[in-house]
């Protein structure tokens, strides 16, 4: 499996795309991430959806174009007549096939055997083991699920999503530069915390308080500030959190249906957003800077304000190196570009 994702991890193509019976189709950008397939709109390439490759059905075998739509909703359906893709996708499929079925087959096993558990086991040793199964088996498409709801529910509180045509494209330009497999930046603005930040939540949303665009001096002091929320993302899975939050019975819930109960995670992005964020650790800072060939100095202008809890890390980093000798990087967005960004919020 995971040669086979690797081997298309950066493969990339052109399909029709559309999101419900009535919409009409758009021409769009379909990528490989880590078992997701990623549908981005082929101008803005802002992303519209995420679909688990292990739950993807052909709707038409045999015949061209190639139709499919993510497991149960046959309303939203993918159009493809490239080969390469074509041959791509059930060569995935197939490779993430065994550990879906697995799963399925073991469900009502699981059910039974982690019902007697609970009652046995109470709230002691349980609760650990539940959380870590159930986010190790919940896949992509489910996780994106639950972002949005997140989303809506930040909504809810009086916050809002920035969005513009040039501003998002610009987004776009980052996300593709910074992170290895597609996530999900929003930029919001009346946001409930204090401090503005970037924090991370399930199916690799990345909510931006808009605030930070007016704080940082240029792309790529904000890329420092992304590069944060990437390494403790990668430090922790944000499902986890999020599981400890909604308890016992909804996590278990989760697991066995695949479902998550309506209201469960309500309130829940407002107690992280208002959480102190953790300490970065120096050594995974330093190689993801490294990684993504950004120089710590745009970034060490000003962190405190960009991400006050690595102010720390980044003075140790700071007397390691020295700042002066590090050669500017190219920049990662146009004047223009940058432009729009910091106007995202106005169109």
């Amino acid at each position: 499996m995971t040669t086979a994702l690797k081997k298309y991890h950066k493969l990339e193509g052109m399909g029709l795309w559309s999101g419900g019976v009535e919409d009409q189709r758009r021409e769009v950008v379909v990528s490989f991430g880590d078992a997701t397939l990623v549908i981005m709109d082929s101008r803005s390439m802002h992303v519209l959806s995420h679909w688990s490759l292990a739950a993807i059905e052909r709707l038409n075998p045999g015949k061209r174009p190639a139709l499919f739509s993510p497991d149960g909703d046959a309303s939203e359906v993918l159009e493809l007549d490239e080969d390469l893709l074509i041959d791509a996708l059930k060569e995935l499929q197939v490779a993430l096939a065994p550990p879906r079925s697995l799963f399925d087959r073991l469900r009502t096993r699981i059910m039974a055997g982690l019902s007697l558990a609970v009652l046995g086991a109470g709230a002691v040793l349980l609760p650990p083991a539940l959380v870590d199964h159930t986010a190790s088996v919940v896949p992509m498409a489910k996780r994106v699920e639950i972002a949005d709801r997140l989303l809506a529910d930040l909504v809810q509180t009086g916050a809002a999503t920035c969005q513009s045509s040039l501003g998002t494209s610009a987004l776009g330009v980052l996300q593709r530069r910074l992170f290895d497999a597609p996530a999900r930046l929003v930029i919001m603005r009346n946001l409930p915390q204090q401090a503005p930040r970037i924090q991370h939540f399930p199916g690799r949303l990345f909510v931006v308080d808009a605030r930070l665009l007016d704080q940082a001096e240029s792309a790529e002091a904000l890329a420092g500030a992304f590069a944060l929320a990437g390494v403790r993302a990668a430090a922790d899975d944000p499902l986890r959190p999020l599981l400890r939050h909604v308890g016992v019975f909804t996590t278990f819930r989760l697991l066995t249906s695949g479902e998550l109960r309506a209201g469960a995670a309500r309130g829940y992005a407002r107690s992280v957003l208002t959480a102190p964020l953790t300490e970065p650790d120096a050594d995974a800072v330093q190689l993801r800077f490294d990684r993504l060939e950004l120089s710590l100095r745009a970034f060490a202008e000003n962190p405190v304000t960009l991400d006050p809890a690595a102010a720390g890390v980044v003075e140790a980093l700071r007397a390691e190196m020295d700042m002066q000798s590090q050669p500017p990087h190219a920049a990662l967005l146009t004047d223009g570009q940058w432009v729009s960004l910091l106007n995202i919020c106005d169109g």
